[in-house]
């Protein structure tokens, strides 16, 4: 009598285990990035154009006015590699048939967000300001916004010019996510 009870146990555990099993193959839990719905499946990344204006009041009057130089080719540059790794489109040169990407940066403005005791900086802020595009085969403008990179360092420990390397990964991840994730 005492086997039969354990047999029975037995073979409840199991069937017990292969309905958990196929409840949660069916339930289908996952995530995935290549949410886009577009018909096309090539996009042409255009080079990046620099359009901030360095000859602005905000930056005339300002205590120091940086200018990251050729930072719209490192942004190029990025977004192509972004695109292979991240996406499931493929990066072409001809425009024939492929969505087309047009970037421009509009800004890059340095910002203060800590001080010391006696005033001096401690830690400040990048942003890059992009005007993203993304234009069908066909020529209709399927996305129009306006994208805004961000990374912070400390002064002591880090450069800007280090920390521009991690602002142009930000903003390229962002335009990537805004092309690819669609909601």
């Amino acid at each position: 009598m005492l086997k039969l009870i354990l047999t029975t146990n037995k073979k409840l555990a199991i069937i017990y285990k292969l309905l958990l099993v196929f409840l949660m193959t069916l339930a289908g839990c996952g995530y995935s990035t290549k949410g886009y719905k577009y018909k096309e499946n090539r996009i042409r990344i255009k080079p990046v154009i620099n359009k901030i204006n360095i000859t602005s009041e905000d930056r005339k009057y300002s205590g120091y006015t940086v200018y990251p130089r050729l930072i719209e080719d490192r942004l190029t540059n990025k977004l192509v590699s972004e695109f292979n790794i991240q996406s499931g489109l493929n990066v072409v040169s001809e425009p024939e048939g492929a969505l087309k990407l047009e970037c421009q940066v509009t800004d890059y403005k340095r910002q203060t967000l800590r001080y010391t005791d006696s005033d001096d900086p401690e830690e400040q802020r990048l942003r890059l300001h992009v005007k993203m595009k993304l234009i069908s085969s066909k020529g209709d403008i399927i996305q129009d916004k306006s994208i805004v990179g961000q990374a912070s360092f400390f002064l002591d420990k880090k450069s800007e010019v280090a920390t521009q390397a991690e602002l142009i990964d930000d903003t390229a991840r962002r335009i990537t996510e805004a092309v690819v994730e669609t909601w």
